[in-house]
């Protein structure tokens, strides 16, 4: 009922929100650091020396046919490591197998919401805006799931282990892949502080190059553009979840991530518009990988490296602030009572003057009245004595 609420009040514009805690957290991708499922975000964690690591797992029908992070014959994992800076920046490294083979990925965010939020007006309604790169290193044959080689043991002719693309994997070409994204949140402080946003974007490589298997790679390709919105759900300060659902650019993904207290975890469905599970191929196929629903999960920690490296640094630098604000309280408290006292002194002392000037006013007043009664007494004895010599009164000036 509330999200009907929710999204009745943004169709007419009425619905309120906070635009000043309007940047969400994100979780991490299954691949390629933050973002939703599979597509970024435009977003970078506000606090420098944050970092993550991620275990992702996907679930295929069969062997993926190479070597992967697991061993196991139906898993295809990932193991990400990224981390953040000056609050814009996020960058790390996706390891694709135990081969291994890596790709490394990067993201800078031109304009954030706080951004847009201080100038105020029509502009606090615009959207973060980012660009970043993803597969960036030697293995280009990698496709969306990070699979693509194979490593062939040494030879006589060649002493060390060799990388080398699979026969159905050589049309790929996505080191690097270049994107753009824009995401907009928002934050219904009616609703206990549950988070909205919406996220577009687009980009070559892993969100457009099919290999040249076409359809068999994927049925609904949208040429490298994506979409996706999550909603965030705080249950308690210390645990939230996190509801999405996406377009990556080759098909409709849907999962949910819980949180706690850095801990995370993620459950998704992926390909929800490719069908169910067919017989595998035999062979090295196409529909060995591609277009049929999945399930994937993943497993991760975030921490920051100066609390780890500075111990309870953190903590003590908490607790003095929390000190200083408390000492501020208190001064200010006995600044307050001091200025309280001042004043009503002050108005004792005028109201003290008002009463003595009063005072004086009244007893010359009486004075007046006085001397005025006695110039009468006076001028009227002399009006008397006048008239008993005869002479007529003098005239009054």
């Amino acid at each position: 009922m509330k999200a009907r609420v929710v999204l009745a009040g943004l169709a007419l514009g009425i619905a309120p929100v906070s635009g000043a805690a309007a940047q969400q957290d994100f979780p991490q991708t299954l691949y390629w650091g933050s973002g939703l499922i599979d597509i970024p975000v435009a977003w970078a964690s506000p606090l420098s020396g944050d970092f993550s690591l991620n275990y992702a797992a996907k679930r295929f029908r069969a062997d993926p046919g190479m070597t992967n992070v697991t061993f196991s014959d139906r898993m295809n994992s990932q193991f990400t490591l990224s981390a953040a800076a000056l609050g814009r920046l996020e960058g790390g490294v996706a390891f694709y197998s135990s081969n291994p083979e890596y790709g490394f990925f990067l993201r800078g965010v031109l304009v954030t919401e706080e951004d847009l939020n201080m100038r105020g007006g029509a502009l606090r309604w615009f959207p973060a805006v980012a660009v970043g790169v993803r597969n960036l290193g030697k293995y280009s044959h990698v496709d969306r799931f990070g699979m693509g080689y194979e490593i062939l043991p040494p030879n006589g002719q060649d002493p060390d282990s060799r990388h080398v693309a699979d026969s159905l994997h050589q049309g790929f070409d996505t080191a690097p892949t270049l994107y753009a994204v824009a995401t907009k949140s928002m934050v219904f402080s009616q609703f206990h502080g549950m988070g909205l946003s919406l996220t577009v974007g687009g980009g070559n490589g892993l969100f457009s190059d099919d290999g040249g298997l076409g359809a068999a790679y994927a049925k609904n390709a949208t040429g490298g553009f994506f979409y996706g919105a999550m909603a965030d759900f705080p249950v308690t300060p210390d645990f939230r979840v996190n509801v999405m659902a996406e377009n990556n650019a080759w098909d409709f993904n849907l999962g949910a991530v819980a949180v706690y207290r850095g801990l995370r975890a993620g459950f998704y469905v992926t390909e929800l518009g490719a069908g169910s599970s067919e017989p595998s191929s035999a062979g090295l196929s196409p529909e060995r990988f591609y277009n049929y629903r999945k399930i994937a999960f993943t497993l991760g920690w975030q921490s920051n490296v100066m609390a780890l490296v500075h111990g309870d640094f953190l903590q003590k630098r908490a607790e003095r602030l929390a000190h200083e604000r408390d000492q501020l309280r208190a001064d200010i408290t006995e600044r307050q009572q001091r200025v309280a006292s001042l004043q009503s002194e002050l108005d004792r002392y005028e109201a003290q003057n008002l009463l003595e000037l009063e005072q004086r006013r009244a007893a010359v007043e009486t004075q007046l009245r006085e001397e005025k009664e006695t110039l009468r007494r006076l001028e009227d004895r002399l009006k008397r004595l006048e008239q008993q010599r005869g002479v007529p009164p003098p005239a009054k000036p």
